[in-house]
This record gives structure tokens, C-alpha cells and sequence, in this order.
């Protein structure tokens, strides 16, 4: 093991204890000890989100590409018709659900769709809803897909293509009874496997959660058990462990201002910009039960996140979270700060991105 490495980690644990860190601490304990984390974990990914702060790869960027790729089908199924047709044609929410997932060919797939929607995909999406509307587990639903496609150089077909070949054919050129009953049945095996596959795909394509691609707890559990391998490799003291998680929310701070300004380049080549934002819930519903603004509320009330911004096919602008924290705006902006500025609303983009100490506290400074 490195000298060096096991000096700076070392260093920056020393400043975690002394309650002296801010975010150059965390990033030098990050990148010093990402080479000895396990892969695809998720302080891993933290570590090259901070080291390489342009992403398309990565566990985060798996679950954002795959949910801007779903909103992006739909947003161009959509646009292919008029409002006036879809209206006429459509008459109930399935119908029209329907029509917005049909833009991908169940036959024949792209193979980098495939993988982004369907592999992906099938991660991002939370079991309980796949079972609700398919009655299928991840583990079926992934069985299911890689029993019914092959891929051939760059697309992903539908194995029973060729024996519905075969089928007509047959269907054509005989007129024994057995021959076709034996096309008939098969003809609807054919139709049972197609809709099946149609149907989750659907449920798949049809469920954008735009929800926070971790939670501060997954980020303890992996502390625990992954950079507790870092101690043990470089014979560090353990009782870091227990430091790091008594100073987990204002490490998370840090982190957060170090993925501020970072970026997600999609599988289209087009790029969303991470940023700090406030955020309340409900600030509508808060705010008609009580005297206080709407700004007072959301001092009072609020907390910080990080949102990811890109541009639509109709070059309008969207944003959706990233993260959504627990950690309050009022415990590291001060009052005066965020009354003397701008910022009057939720999901407004904050000017203070850097977690320094003042007085002897980790605080948001511009």
C-alpha cells in the first residue's frame, strides 16, 4: 500500500475528527481512497462523479440516462401528431398511454436502446411497481426479455420473427388440416409472447420516477461496510468509522457542493448541468395554513438538494432532482444571507456552493 495515500486519508480523517474538514478535505479522502473501494459502489461512484465531473457512465448516470431516454420517446411520440388527431383518436387514459409507448418497435430494437431502457431500466424501477402492473418480478421480467430477443450486431430481435416466416409459408403452399392447426396454435403462441413482451416493456418505458438516485442511509450502510475495507487495508484505526457517521450530514454537504456544476452527457450526446437548489415539498399547501412568506417558509422549512437541468427536443428547459437531502437550508445558510437575496421560491438554484467552515462550522459561502 501506498505511504503516500495512507498519509493523506489518514490526514483527512484526523480533520473529520477535529470538526476542522470542509469539501477539499472530503475530496482528497475521496479520490486518495477510491482505487481501493469495491467497484459499483456507491461511495465509489461518488468519488469518480468528484474526480471526473463530466459523467456517461456511472451508476448515477445509468438511472438519469435511462429516465431522460424514457421522457424522451414519449415527448416524440407526442410530438409526431397534432393535439386535434390524438384528441379524436384517443378516447380514455389508457388509449392514450398507449399510444405514447409506442414508439419502439417490440421486433426489432436498437441494442444500446435496449440495454438503456430495458436493462437499465428494469434496475431504476422499483419492484413493487412492476409487479403491480405486470405481476412480474425483475428476475422474471429479465428472464422473459433474454429468452425472447437475440442480438445480431447492432439490434436486438424478436426470436419468433423466423418461425412466423416459416408459418406463412407453410400456411400458404399446404392445405393439410394438421399443418394448419399446428400454423393456428402456433399463431397464437406467436401473439401471447409478442403481447407479453409489449406489456412490460410498456410498464418499463412507462415509468419515469424522477426520485433521488440514493438515499443518505444507503450512503451510511456502504460507509460501514465498504470504506471500512480502506481501514482495514491500510491499518487505519477504526474508530474513523464511527467519526465519519457522526458527521455524516455535514460530509453530505460537502459532496453535494462538489457535484455542483458537474455534468450528465445522455446517450444522444445531450448534457444536463448539475446544480444546488432549494427544495420544499407542499410549499403551497404550508403556506395557505400559515402567516408566514413563502421565502420564511421555505428558510424555515426548506432543504437542499441537487437538480439536473437539460434541454427538450422543443428546446424548452427542464429540470429534475438528482438528490433531495434532509440537510436544512436555515442550518448552513444564515438568515441574513438568504433574506438579502433573490431566492423565493422551491427548486430555485442557490448562489452559495461551497462548504467552508465559519466560526468553527461548515457553512454554504459563494
Amino acid at each position: 500500500m501506498s505511504i503516500k495515500v495512507k498519509q493523506a486519508i489518514e490526514n483527512c480523517l484526523i480533520k473529520i475528527d477535529q470538526k476542522t474538514f470542509d469539501e477539499d478535505t472530503i475530496r482528497t479522502l475521496l479520490i486518495s481512497s477510491r482505487e481501493y473501494i469495491k467497484p459499483e459502489s456507491l461511495i465509489k461512484e461518488l468519488a469518480h462523479f468528484i474526480a471526473h465531473p463530466s459523467r456517461n457512465q456511472g451508476i448515477f448516470h445509468k438511472k438519469i440516462n435511462t429516465r431522460y431516454t424514457k421522457f424522451k420517446l414519449v415527448q416524440e411520440q407526442f410530438s409526431k401528431h397534432d393535439i386535434e388527431t390524438i384528441s379524436k383518436n384517443i378516447k380514455n387514459e389508457d388509449e392514450l398511454s398507449d399510444f405514447l409507448l409506442s414508439g419502439v418497435n417490440v421486433n426489432k430494437i436498437d441494442a444500446k436502446l435496449f440495454k438503456i431502457l430495458y436493462q437499465d431500466g428494469l434496475d431504476d424501477l422499483p419492484e413493487e411497481h412492476l409487479l403491480k402492473y405486470t405481476g412480474f418480478t425483475k428476475l422474471a421480467a429479465q428472464k422473459l426479455l433474454k429468452d425472447s430477443y437475440t442480438k445480431i450486431e447492432n439490434y436486438y430481435y424478436l426470436n419468433v420473427l423466423k418461425t412466423e416466416k416459416m408459418m406463412t409459408l407453410l400456411k400458404q403452399f399446404s392445405d393439410d388440416y394438421e399443418i394448419q392447426l399446428t400454423i393456428k396454435k402456433s399463431t397464437e403462441l406467436i401473439s401471447n409472447i409478442r403481447n407479453a413482451n409489449d406489456a412490460i416493456q410498456k410498464v418499463i418505458r412507462g415509468a419515469i420516477h424522477f426520485r433521488s438516485v440514493f438515499e443518505t442511509q444507503d450512503l451510511i450502510d456502504e460507509i460501514q461496510t465498504y470504506f471500512l475495507e480502506v481501514l482495514n487495508q491500510f491499518q487505519i484505526d477504526k474508530k474513523y468509522l464511527q467519526i465519519i457517521i457522526d458527521n455524516i450530514e455535514d460530509i453530505l454537504l460537502c459532496i453535494l457542493c462538489l457535484l455542483h456544476d458537474s455534468k450528465f452527457i445522455f446517450y444522444d450526446k445531450n448534457e444536463a448541468r448539475v446544480s444546488l437548489k432549494t427544495y420544499l415539498e407542499d410549499l403551497e399547501i404550508i403556506q395557505y395554513d400559515s402567516n408566514l412568506t413563502s421565502k420564511e417558509l421555505l428558510y424555515e422549512y426548506g432543504v437542499i438538494a441537487l437538480y439536473i437541468k437539460f434541454k427538450t427536443a422543443d428546446n424548452k428547459s427542464m429540470s429534475v432532482p438528482l438528490f433531495v437531502s434532509d440537510l436544512k437550508l436555515n442550518t448552513y445558510v444564515t438568515s441574513s444571507d438568504f433574506f438579502n437575496s433573490k431566492i423565493n421560491s422551491s427548486i430555485e438554484e442557490i448562489t452559495w456552493i461551497n462548504a467552508k467552515r465559519l466560526d468553527g462550522e461548515i457553512r454554504l459561502t459563494e
